[in-house]
Parts: C-alpha cells; structure tokens; sequence
C-alpha cells in the first residue's frame, strides 16, 4: 500500500480520514493538518577498483533479499548526501573511498512492513582507496564482489534504479551498453 492510503487518522488530530482522492497530499478535514509524502532520500555509489572492476554486494534482506545492489542506503537527518555515501559504504562494507563523483538520481520506491515509501535515489561514483579489505555487515550483506558491469549482472540488480545508475556508469566511461 503506498504511504498515503496508510494515513487512515490525521496524525496531528487523530481524526479518520474519509476521503482517499485525491491520495496526495493528505489534508484533515477536521483541522487542516497536511503531509504531502515526498520521497525520502538514498544514495548509492559504484566504486571501482584500480582493474575497473566494480563492487557489488548481495543483498541480506527484504527488499531485494539474494539480488545485488551497491553500497548505499538512506540519508539521516541532518546528514547530507556525500557523508550519507561515506558512513553508508563503511557501515556495509567497511571501507574508504576517495572523491565522490555525482552520477544521476533516479526515482525508487522501497517496501517497507508493507508500505510503499518513495525514495529519490541520489548515485556517485568513486574509487577504493588502495591496501583496504572488504568488511561485510553481515546484517546488511550476504557477500560481495569484485566484478565487470555485464548483462547477466544488470538482471540481478535488486533496484531499477540501481540498474540505470550502472548503466549511466558504462555511459560515462564510453561502454556500449
């Protein structure tokens, strides 16, 4: 369900909501209280390595349990988007990279108990810094790899939106795909 049909009560007044149209945004009749639902922010990096490989890791749970993805995740308060990459790639991989290049954004959504929250997906690009050793959260991830952007990878991408960003990735560095 996406979040605006999950605003059953006006979180301000606790009035029930009777009117679902339009979803956005959601207004309370009763005392005028209004969300909009913006998308919450995330970010994604590709990082290579001196080979040109990029990392990848599998995913350890919903959504997207099994596929791969990229280091990233979502930006917390008071944090913006470049120190959300950072503490992201070292929370789930326990690396330093070095500067951040901006690639894309690219509309997402993520489901989470059941709610469909929209996310504005913000991607860099970056390098490993030379001598580190991947560290997985084992929470987070299930492995990780080293490898070149193909096809068969791009299928196995738990987001769209990951999957573009790669592929605007290849785009950059002049690959066909």
């Amino acid at each position: 369900m996406e979040i605006s049909e999950a605003y059953r009560y006006c979180p301000l007044c606790g009035t029930k909501r009777t009117a679902f149209a339009p979803a956005r945004p959601f207004r309370c009749e009763s005392c005028g209280h209004t969300s909009f639902f913006s998308p919450v922010t995330a970010v994604g990096t590709v990082i290579s390595n001196s080979d040109g490989q990029i990392l990848l890791i599998e995913r350890a749970r919903e959504p997207g349990l099994g596929k791969l993805g990229m280091p990233g995740g979502f930006v917390d308060p008071n944090e913006n988007a470049e120190e959300a990459v950072r503490r992201e790639i070292q929370e789930e991989v326990g690396v330093s990279v070095g500067e951040l290049t901006f690639l894309m954004t690219a509309p997402n959504t993520y489901t989470y108990h059941g709610i469909v929250l929209p996310v504005l997906d913000i991607f860099y690009s970056a390098k490993i810094q030379a001598g580190q050793e991947i560290a997985q959260d084992a929470s987070e991830v299930s492995s990780w790899m080293w490898t070149e952007i193909s096809p068969d990878i791009l299928e196995r991408m738990a987001f769209h939106s990951n999957r573009l960003a790669m592929e605007f990735y290849l785009r950059s560095l002049g690959s066909p795909h």
